[in-house]
């Protein structure tokens, strides 16, 4: 008996290798395969995910430029008291809509923030239970093929990807 714990037969050893070998690249395929697929759904909904906020932010500056451009409007005024005056008026008129877009502007952050995670938290449990079964299948086979080295291939073809 060898390291492989077999009986040393070398046509037993090759019937072996070409029965299992296969196997193995398949089971390792379908490893890269699943984890690539993981990346991508997590890459696409982040994607998503930025595209939907593009837009959330354009209405944020558009939200702001009013403001501004209420404020801006008094700059044409020659008398310093019509000047200060304007800029009170434009103060006190949009007030209301600054506090309410940083209410918003904060609840879109938190929202992103939250979603972005989520998403990275799917990624990483997909990967996990990709990585999980790519394990649990190579050592299943790594043992069956350890046993064929000792005993050789069973005669009826039970073993194969669960």
């Amino acid at each position: 008996s060898n390291l492989l714990g077999s009986s040393g037969d070398p046509e037993i050893t090759t019937e072996c290798f070409n029965h299992f070998m296969p196997i193995l690249n398949e089971i390792s395929t379908n490893f890269s395969v699943e984890y690539e697929q993981c990346v991508n759904v997590a890459t696409q909904a982040s994607a998503n995910l930025s595209a939907e906020a593009a837009l959330n932010r354009a209405t944020f500056m558009k939200e702001t430029s009013a403001i501004c451009s209420n404020f801006t409007s008094c700059h044409s005024d020659t008398d310093n008291l019509d000047f200060f005056n304007c800029y009170a008026t434009a103060a006190s008129a949009d007030i209301n809509e600054i506090y309410n877009l940083s209410t918003e502007a904060s609840n879109a952050a938190i929202s992103l923030k939250g979603s972005l995670q989520q998403i990275k938290d799917t990624e990483n449990i997909c990967t996990n239970t990709a990585q999980s079964t790519f394990t649990e299948q190579t050592s299943e086979t790594y043992g069956e093929m350890n046993e064929c080295f000792i005993n050789g291939l069973p005669s009826a073809s039970t073993i194969g990807i669960n």
